[in-house]
């Protein structure tokens, strides 16, 4: 490709959860990430690599301004074993994928999504003991509130993967199970994270658990998925008959060649009406089986080769996509692939197109506005029941975090003329602007100018016993207040101050 790739990468530990455990021949382990790298490229911004470094070898995507660049092990693709070099790079246009037009290559034909909806119809709600989730009364200023439920906004979907004996057979070992897994779940999070859900913005995932099937667990009674010859309703139906309720959604990854070039299959959330999709919990149905429908799968494998990152990562999007509440795309405005407008045509269809798409058009790793409508009114209904908050900074949520000088918000919010908002390139976003001192998302000490307010200007009314806050001319913070004298009289002379509390 005649150039040389400066990565600057550090340990990702943003895809798995604090409490993360591994499942390996029955036995859970704590285990270690360490080998997880996600990047740039030194000097392009807006630039992201992510991969593994497994034996000194690195395996994973490069994203730059002119396409994505994927690294695998060479032998995955050339038995010699005498080879000059470990492994092959490749550009994304580079991908000759001729079987993206099966009959419905990617996804399950029409007749399966409608059994499947059949079915949903039919779970038995059982009386529930819990509270349903409230909005919080309207108490106290509007804007504290706003604050305050931003702090705590529930954007992260935690996920549950589990692998085959296949799909262990193809990568061989646990590190490189676990490197696949966790680039197909960089892959979806830079997606989502990207897209504006009618003003549902960041949305992530993390990876809570995994159990690695080895090729031990074949033989095991016990492992649902150890029979060589499983149709794909059947194998997301073993999936669903397990207990999912700790997770958002439960994923098994298998490396099986399904009937008419399927990729993956999964239930269709809906806001309400039918069960299934994100935080869908176990329950009853017709068919007298407990079924856990918060469930997918994928394969790459599709007849007979290995399906390459590119479009097994959009397949993954794609079925995740469909928990999240969108059916396929349909109409002309959402599928322009299919239009006889030339210059339509020539972006290609959005990832909840029917067939599985090759990955290389502008539109092929995009939602579409039909499927942002359908999830964003299922997002709006159920991920408070089991979405959880991320623990990473955000840009755009107007908290001033680690990694961030300022954050007015995205563009539609930010009145701030001292600091890029959260919709600007990766390089410029949540920074001030040239020039600039300071930006009023710091803190009180901040003004519209940009510039830090002077000693005489107060931040902070007095209280019971701490004197008013006074700005001291260099920060935008409001510095702590001096306290009044020790046993002052408080809360309407029932108490007294000691150290500034009452």
């Amino acid at each position: 490709h005649s150039r040389h790739f400066n990565l600057r990468m550090k340990r990702d530990t943003s895809l798995f959860s604090d409490d993360f455990k591994v499942e390996i021949s029955n036995q859970v382990i704590d285990y270690d990430t360490s080998h997880i790298y996600t990047g740039h490229i030194y000097g392009e911004h807006g630039s992201l690599t992510h991969g593994s470094v497994i034996d000194g070898k690195f395996e994973g995507f490069i994203q730059t301004h002119s396409g994505t660049f994927y690294i695998e092990p060479a032998e995955r693709y050339i038995k010699d074993k005498t080879l000059p070099f470990h492994s092959v790079i490749y550009h994304e246009d580079d991908i000759k994928y001729p079987h993206k037009y099966g009959p419905q290559g990617g996804c399950a034909d029409h007749s399966v999504f409608e059994r499947m909806q059949k079915y949903q119809m039919t779970g038995i709600e059982e009386p529930t003991t819990e509270k349903p989730f409230e909005e919080p009364k309207n108490s106290g200023p509007q804007l504290l509130r706003k604050k305050r439920a931003t702090q705590a906004e529930k954007n992260t979907c935690q996920l549950y993967i589990q692998t085959d004996h296949l799909f262990y057979k193809h990568y061989g070992t646990r590190e490189a199970v676990i490197a696949q897994i966790s680039s197909h779940v960089k892959a979806i999070d830079t997606i989502y994270q990207s897209t504006d859900f009618s003003g549902i913005r960041n949305i992530s995932f993390m990876v809570k658990r995994i159990r690695i099937n080895t090729t031990l667990d074949e033989r095991d009674s016990s492992n649902p998925f150890r029979f060589p010859n499983i149709g794909v309703e059947k194998f997301l139906e073993l999936n669903s008959e397990q207990n999912h309720d700790d997770y958002c959604l439960a994923y098994v990854f298998t490396d099986r060649d399904f009937d008419d070039g399927v990729l993956g299959l999964a239930w269709v959330g809906a806001p309400s009406g039918s069960s299934g999709g994100i935080c869908e919990k176990s329950k009853l149905y017709s068919d007298g089986k407990k079924k856990s429908l918060n469930t997918g799968i994928i394969t790459v494998q599709n007849y007979g080769s290995h399906v390459p990152p590119k479009v097994s990562h959009i397949t993954f999007a794609h079925e995740v996509g469909h928990n999240f509440g969108s059916p396929h795309d349909s109409g002309m405005e959402c599928t322009p692939g299919e239009s006889k407008n030339l210059g339509q045509k020539e972006n290609g269809n959005y990832i909840m197109y029917a067939r599985a798409t090759s990955g290389d058009k502008l539109n092929n790793n995009k939602f579409s506005i039909c499927s942002i409508r359908n999830i964003s009114q299922v997002l709006e209904k159920k991920r408070n029941n089991c979405f959880v908050e991320s623990g990473q900074p955000i840009c755009g949520n107007g908290l001033v975090e680690v990694g961030e000088q300022c954050d007015c918000g995205y563009s539609d919010q930010c009145k701030d003329e001292c600091c890029y908002d959260a919709n600007q390139s990766e390089d410029k976003k949540c920074k001030l602007k040239p020039g600039k001192h300071c930006s009023p998302s710091q803190g009180p000490c901040c003004t519209a100018q940009c510039n830090f307010k002077l000693k005489t200007d107060k931040c902070r009314n007095d209280s019971d016993c701490a004197r008013e806050g006074m700005c001291n001319g260099v920060s935008a913070l409001c510095p702590a207040s001096e306290p009044k004298k020790n046993f002052t009289d408080c809360n309407r002379g029932t108490q007294v101050c000691i150290k500034g509390v009452c």
